[in-house]
């Protein structure tokens, strides 16, 4: 892994960098046109006594590949055709018209940074629809928002399905895969 995060500024675990880079090459693609998620947004600074809360929440969103709609062919092909021996996600990523929906001030998405860019904005849409999680700073306030999350992890994704994954410590940076950079992971 600390190989990988020398070589690369991706928190992506290596094995899916691996995936990307394999792909990317038989393709003949350039691999940034190919990010996951991930790789276009962090965590603000000021919050980040939530990015442990917000990594967990967002993971396996954040390791899904993004893929412009002018390679989905070649891609949806290769995939289909090629054994990866991981579990790859990835979306289409079409134009979108920027939403009306707008997120409430304790929104997990008002403590992320985004990377410029029309992947970034497909991404920052899809957070609206799908990642819309209320940043609950007492249970009392987790327990009355519809979506939310706490700062120890617990997410609450409707009104009856709570999660609470304690498999790794909610501030274990070594798992962590948002960010623009992986400045601070290298150091960790």
């Amino acid at each position: 892994e600390v190989e990988a995060l020398e070589r690369q500024r991706s928190n992506i675990p290596a094995r899916m960098l691996d995936v990307r880079e394999r792909m990317a090459r038989d393709l003949r693609i350039p691999e940034e046109k190919l990010p996951f998620a991930g790789e276009l947004m962090e965590v603000r600074k000021e919050d980040a006594e939530w990015r442990g809360a917000i990594e967990r929440v967002l993971n396996g969103f954040a390791q899904s590949l993004l893929v412009d709609d002018k390679y989905y062919s070649q891609v949806t092909s290769y995939l289909n055709s090629t054994h990866t021996g991981e579990r790859v996600v990835y979306y289409r990523t079409m134009s979108q018209a920027a939403g009306q929906r707008s997120s409430g001030p304790t929104s997990l998405l008002r403590k992320l940074r985004f990377a410029e860019g029309a992947q970034a904005d497909w991404v920052r849409e899809e957070l609206k629809s799908h990642f819309d999680y209320e940043c609950a700073e007492t249970v009392q306030a987790f327990r009355a928002a519809h979506r939310a999350i706490t700062r120890e992890g617990q997410v609450k994704h409707n009104n009856t399905r709570h999660e609470k994954n304690d498999r790794v410590r909610v501030d274990d940076q070594s798992r962590w895969v948002l960010g623009l950079d992986n400045a601070a992971k290298l150091a960790y």
